[in-house]
């Protein structure tokens, strides 16, 4: 029986590679690069669950992007805490945004670890206004203050 990091993991990884096969290289017009900063806000405790000597928690609160990427909205985190406090998680940003200036709905799912430094990658796609953005990158940031940055490679077709 996989174990429930092994799950999560497993649907992580099948959302970025089913939002990344979506983009054929003649339907992108270009690629580009760019990132800003980020600002998380102290999370909620939903829920928590013991899973041997793990636990599972579900959280939520703010996060909010400058840079490339400029809103702010609610991040849904789901994580798995080992023993030691070091957790392994995915979560899921939507709101409002504005991309390089073109405001829409936008999209990020990210998959990553917390020791005290929150590090990991995101998948991004616009819909509304913003549909045919998809792009991926990497974040990471700082539990005590939770200013971070992240980088973003994106195409627009």
């Amino acid at each position: 029986m996989r174990s429930p990091r092994s799950i999560v993991a497993i649907g992580v990884l099948a959302v970025a590679v089913s939002a990344v096969a979506t983009v054929s290289p003649a339907m992108a017009s270009t690629l580009s690069s760019a990132g800003g900063t980020l600002q998380l806000g102290p999370p909620t405790l939903i829920w928590e669950q013991a899973l041997g000597s793990e636990l599972l928690t579900y959280e939520d609160g703010s996060l909010g992007f400058a840079g490339t990427i400029t809103g702010t909205g609610t991040i849904d985190v789901l994580a798995v805490v080992s023993s030691t406090g070091t957790e392994t998680f995915i979560a899921h940003w939507s709101a409002l945004a504005t991309v390089d200036g073109r405001r829409g709905l936008l999209n990020i799912s990210l998959d990553g670890t917390d020791n005290g430094t929150y590090s990991g990658t995101l998948v991004a796609y616009g819909t509304g206004d913003l549909t045919g953005i998809v792009g991926e990158g990497r974040f990471t940031g700082q539990d005590a203050t939770g200013a971070g940055t992240y980088t973003l490679s994106y195409v627009d077709w």
